[in-house]
């Protein structure tokens, strides 16, 4: 998976559609969004996320650097909901749809601290 989404990447490096999300007139949302839709393969993402994303990596610089790096940097925000650092979504973050039919997301901890460390008690059928 990371080396699709590093492949799809790479080969957006140096293309004109990059340097459109940072120059777009009118409307640089669109743009972000169609391009985060390419990126991550999702014919709907969330607009208000998206908003959001395209905001802090606006202020944090992230669209003038190498065109490569800001799709990895896009790609990144939409998976893991984090932008330098900052959370902007949590639930939302398209890492947790790859593995919501196996694993709940973690707000908080299910039991003692350390838990994890005892192997598991066997339920007995």
């Amino acid at each position: 998976m990371q080396g699709a989404l590093a492949a799809a990447a790479a080969s957006l490096a140096g293309s004109a559609t990059l340097h459109a999300v940072a120059q777009a007139p009118g409307e640089p949302l669109d743009a972000f969004m169609g391009l985060s839709q390419a990126l991550t393969a999702r014919p709907v993402l969330d607009r208000a996320v998206g908003a959001r994303l395209l905001a802090q990596s606006l202020a944090a610089g992230t669209l003038s650097e190498p065109q490569q790096k800001t799709a990895l940097r896009i790609l990144e925000a939409w998976y893991t909901g984090v932008v330098d650092g900052t959370v902007v979504t949590y639930e939302q973050a398209l890492m947790y749809g790859v593995v919501s039919d196996i694993l709940v997301i973690r707000t908080y901890c299910p039991n003692q601290p350390g838990f994890w460390a005892e192997p598991p008690v066997e339920k007995q059928r």
